[in-house]
């Protein structure tokens, strides 16, 4: 499977039900290099209900957009001294994210294979 596209290249977003299937989308797209965000959404029904806020939730499902030109220059990158220095400063409720212990390690791996202090 590729990842289809617009008339315009632009790849086109998924909309699914299926956690497996945007978890297999998602890893096309970045076996094809592109980048991805998945996200979870609440469909609700304003028809009925008038607001989204008196609507209940229906039923979650997923999205999967997919990028190609939206990486290197700061949009969804990071400086992995930056990430050390998260985690070394504050806990993970303050900074109000977890950095996973394998992504810490590849960026002290980094600077302790580059000689570069952190």
């Amino acid at each position: 499977m590729t990842i289809p596209r617009e008339p315009s290249g632009r790849p086109l977003t998924l909309y699914t039900l299926d956690q497996d299937a945007a978890l297999a989308y998602a890893h096309e797209a970045l076996s094809e290099g592109l980048n991805v965000e998945i996200k979870d959404w609440d469909l609700r029904d304003t028809k009925t209900y008038g607001t989204f806020q008196k609507s209940p939730i229906l039923v979650k499902y997923w999205s999967v957009s997919v990028t190609d030109g939206e990486s290197a220059m700061g949009y969804r990158s990071s400086s992995a001294h930056q990430i050390i220095e998260a985690v070394e400063a504050v806990t993970p409720e303050e900074y109000g994210a977890i950095h996973a212990e394998d992504l810490v390690a590849f960026c002290r791996d980094h600077y302790n294979k580059t000689g570069n202090k952190q």
